[in-house]
This record gives structure tokens, C-alpha cells and sequence, in this order.
């Protein structure tokens, strides 16, 4: 997920790029919009990385576990660690530049982090998108293993019934009992509610991605008429004025739809959307390698994206406080939230977005600078036998 390579599966590595792009452009409240009206980010976009992840995912009776549970922690674990750590250090530092007071933290707070990293999966505020991250680890460990155990009668469309089922019955649990009746549960519920979109990524790779690809231009063409037609019937004949079926999944709170199988319609024709827009127009972007580097780091963007935003708010608190007062800037609301963005006019939500993929982007372009220069030191002193 962060790993510098050159990707070679192009429709998928645009998939991710979009997929990341519509996180950060979802936290500022939507500044582009990538026909967000019609198919809201929130309806999908989670379910989509999923979706990603099972194409990629093989796993079969001869996966060693302990060299896949392995490979697993180097990717998404480590990841996970090292980025906490590093939002935790700068933002004791942003608090310092917000408040003019120093850290102080609360007794017992390694012990709250704790608990917020098995329940809903980001252990604070300004890392909260990377909630995901844990999520999907367990899921990738829990399919495997299952999958191991009973793979002498698997049935990738049988599984994919099933894991629709118990994923509707997640939406149903949170409708009647809502989610702080199962805070220490969100771990396991989420994987389930994950479950299909992991075996549909699967499938798609299997089965359904040579005809998919196959299809005509007229055809792709008219699918995205078709799927765009399903979103406008849901969004506007079903219960709710903003009926974007799901949002909040770190802690399961945001169903909004009052049916249970919204959510999966919402997310499978999002998916199917975006996936045959890439297929259909994808190729003028396919040899981007700013794409290519974005795709191969949507992890350092979910977990950074935040961080940069306050940053910049930084700059902007610096500007306003002790050179020029801004416009609608409140330094209060600031200092209160980290999610606070300046709304001098709709335009401006644009430079967060920047600022949120640029920023961590830049961030490990000079990381792979710093290693690949560290690895050429060390590399010159074992040479020489120093």
C-alpha cells in the first residue's frame, strides 16, 4: 500500500488514486465533488478499498500462515504504527503552536489509545482516517484462515451470499440496538459488513473482469447511464432527504438508509461505476507517473491528510494572529477542533484538498530520499570494510 514500485495493473492503480482522492476531498466537505451528488463518496468509497484489496488477495490451502500473516504486519501494521506515531509527535507540537502550552497528557492515556485502536481503529483525532487500517488487517487474517479451514468446500459465490447476509445483519444491529450497545464488538462487526466486498473483489478477478473489460464502448457507456440511474431512483424515492445509505464506519453510526440492503446496493453500483469510468477513460491517465506514486502511497495520504490540513491552519493562525487579521478565519474554533477548515468562500476548500495529497506525497518522496541515501552510505562502508 506504501511501497515505491511501478504499478502494473493500470486500471487498478487509477481505481486507488480515485478511491484516495475522494477521501481527502470527502473531509473537506466536498470541494470537487466527483459526482458526488449522484454517487455520493460515502456510499462507497470504503467498501471500494476492500474491493481492492480481494483482487489482489490470493489465498488458498497451500497460503503458509505465518509467512502471509507476516507479510501482512510489514504492510499494514508497520505502516500504522510508524505514521501514529509520527501524527502523535506533530500534533503535540501543533497544540503547542495553537495554545502556547505544552503537552500534558491525561493519566491512563496509553491505555484509552489502546482501546481506541481494537475498537474503532485510530488511536486519536488527527489520525482518525487511518481507522481503516486495523479493519482491514483483520479482515485479511480472518478470511485467510477461514478460507484454509474450509477451502475443500469453498464456493466463491456461495461465500459472497453468506457474507451479504451477515453484512446486512451488521446494518440491522445497528438499527436496533445502535452502535454504543456494541463499542467493544466494532472490530469484528465491521469485518463482517467488509466481508463481501472482499469476496466480490475476488470474484471480479476470476470471473467477471474479462467480460467486464470486453464489453464495447457503447455498452460501458450505457452501464454508467444505468448505474447512474440507480443511484437517482435511491437517493430520491427511498426514505431520506440525504440518503447516502452508510458513512462513520469506524464506530458503525452513520446508516441512514431504514433498509438494510441500501448500503450494498450503494456500494456496488459505486464500485461498478468507477471501475468502468476507469475502464472506459482510464487510459489517458495510465502511464501518470504522479498517479502511479499517489497509488502507491494511499496509505501515507489516509493517514497524513489530516496532519497537513492542520498545518496549513497553522500558517493561517500564524497570518491572522500576528500580521494580518483574515476574514472569517476563527483562530477559537481552531484551537477547539482539528477538523476546523477556513471558509472564506466554497473555493478555497480546494487548497485543503492539495494540501492533503501533496502534502504527505512530498512527505514520502523525501522519506525514499533519506533511506535510499542512508542504504547508499551504509552500502559504501560494508564495501569498504569499514
Amino acid at each position: 500500500m506504501s511501497e515505491k514500485r511501478e504499478k502494473t495493473n493500470k486500471k487498478f492503480m487509477l481505481l486507488s488514486a480515485i478511491g484516495i482522492f475522494m477521501v481527502v476531498d470527502h473531509h473537506t466537505f466536498t470541494a470537487f465533488n466527483l459526482l458526488g451528488d449522484y454517487i455520493p463518496y460515502n456510499s462507497f468509497f470504503m467498501p471500494m478499498f476492500v474491493f481492492i484489496s480481494g483482487y489482489f488477495n490470493k489465498v488458498d490451502n497451500t497460503t503458509d500462515i505465518w509467512a502471509y500473516t507476516k507479510k501482512k504486519i510489514k504492510n499494514l501494521l508497520l505502516p500504522y504504527l510508524g505514521i501514529s506515531l509520527f501524527v502523535f509527535a506533530v500534533q503535540q507540537l501543533i497544540d503547542l503552536l495553537k495554545t502556547g502550552e505544552g503537552p500534558s497528557l491525561p493519566s491512563g492515556y496509553m491505555l484509552y489509545v489502546l482501546e481506541r485502536v481494537i475498537t474503532v481503529g485510530s488511536p486519536f483525532p488527527m489520525a482518525a482516517p487511518i481507522w481503516f487500517v486495523i479493519s482491514l488487517f483483520t479482515l485479511l487474517i480472518t478470511y485467510m484462515l477461514i478460507k484454509k479451514l474450509l477451502y475443500k468446500i469453498w464456493n466463491s459465490y456461495v461465500m459472497f451470499g453468506l457474507s451479504c447476509v451477515l453484512s446486512m445483519l451488521v446494518v440491522l444491529l445497528t438499527h436496533i440496538a445502535g452502535p454504543d450497545s456494541f463499542y467493544w464488538f466494532l472490530l469484528p462487526l465491521k469485518c463482517l459488513f467488509f466481508l463481501p466486498f472482499l469476496e466480490l473483489g475476488i470474484i471480479y478477478r476470476e470471473h467477471l473482469e474479462k467480460p467486464h473489460t470486453g464489453l464495447s464502448g457503447g455498452l460501458k457507456t450505457a452501464l454508467l447511464f444505468a448505474l447512474l440511474l440507480i443511484n437517482v431512483v435511491r437517493t430520491t424515492i427511498l426514505p431520506s432527504s440525504y440518503d447516502v445509505a452508510f458513512d462513520s464506519l469506524d464506530d458503525l453510526s452513520g446508516f441512514t438508509s431504514p433498509y438494510i440492503f441500501t448500503p450494498l446496493i450503494s456500494a456496488f453500483t459505486g464500485i461498478l461505476f468507477w471501475l468502468t469510468v476507469v475502464d472506459l477513460i482510464g487510459k489517458p491517465l495510465a502511464e501518470s507517473r504522479f498517479i502511479n506514486f499517489m497509488s502507491c502511497n494511499t496509505f501515507w495520504i489516509m493517514g497524513l491528510h489530516i496532519l497537513f490540513f492542520n498545518i496549513l491552519n497553522i500558517g493561517l493562525l500564524a497570518v491572522n494572529d500576528h500580521i494580518t487579521a483574515l476574514p472569517y478565519f476563527d483562530s477559537q474554533a481552531f484551537r477547539e477542533s482539528e477538523w476546523y477548515y477556513w471558509e472564506i468562500n466554497s473555493n478555497f476548500k480546494a487548497v485543503y484538498v492539495i494540501m492533503g495529497i501533496l502534502g504527505p506525497l512530498g512527505l514520502k518522496w523525501l522519506f525514499d530520499k533519506m533511506i535510499t541515501m542512508l542504504r547508499s552510505k551504509l552500502s559504501k562502508r560494508l564495501y569498504s570494510g569499514k
